[in-house]
């Protein structure tokens, strides 16, 4: 029986919208690279994914920010300081703004679930984009930093479990990363929905549901 829900927050709370794209076109404008800043933000999210996992030691966020984009500047032939030049990037993760359906779901499902977040994100961005809404009232909240791993390690969700005293059998897990969200918690014995906004997913493992919407979550919750 399910008795807590632990909410990814981009993508799946919070929309990213075109920030990081945008932070991106920011930084390299300056440079005449032919390529768009579409196409240098992808190969970002490779580097940065990339960058996470290979990680021995634990940093914040903001510092794989830079490292990534220090190998951006390498792949381009660009001299410039990462750590000057990352702020268009740092500034695009705060005033993020909440999916329409987030505060009323939220607020209806915390009548019967213990609510959580977890998300792979440094402390200070996450609390400055759910200052004013129902989100701020979510407790416990847990980032990256707080917990001093990322998605998908398994520590970082057993680490929820141990703080929080919940049992994994008695957790959902909703997200819209497959490996972050559904294969991550399915590890540690936790059930995942995946929450697919942009129909990316076309296979995903038996037995996981996938949704389009917050509203979704609702009608599953009952069947």
């Amino acid at each position: 029986m399910i008795k807590n829900i632990i909410f990814d927050v981009y993508g799946t709370l919070i929309s990213t919208g075109t920030g990081s794209v945008d932070a991106t076109k920011a930084i390299f404008s300056k440079y005449n690279i032919v390529e768009d800043a579409d196409e240098i933000y992808k190969k970002w999210k490779k580097i940065h994914k990339e960058n996470i996992f290979s990680l021995e030691e634990f940093i914040t966020e903001e510092e794989i920010f830079i490292k990534d984009l220090e190998k951006l500047f390498d792949l381009y032939g660009i001299t410039d300081n990462p750590r000057t030049a990352i702020k268009p990037m740092l500034d695009s993760l705060v005033d993020r703004k909440l999916f329409e359906e987030t505060e009323s779901v939220i607020n209806k499902l915390s009548e019967d679930y213990n609510i959580a977040i977890g998300s792979t994100t440094d402390t200070n961005p996450l609390m400055h984009n759910i200052e004013g809404t129902s989100l701020q009232r979510i407790n416990p909240i847990f980032t990256s930093e707080m917990l001093r791993v990322y998605k998908p390690n398994a520590r970082f969700y057993l680490e929820i479990l141990n703080r929080t005293k919940w049992k994994a059998e008695e957790c959902l897990f909703v997200g819209d990363s497959l490996d972050d969200d559904v294969i991550g918690p399915m590890k540690v014995g936790m059930k995942p929905i995946l929450i697919d906004r942009k129909k990316r997913y076309v296979s995903i493992p038996e037995g996981v549901r996938k949704i389009k919407s917050l509203t979704e979550l609702c009608v599953s919750l009952k069947d």
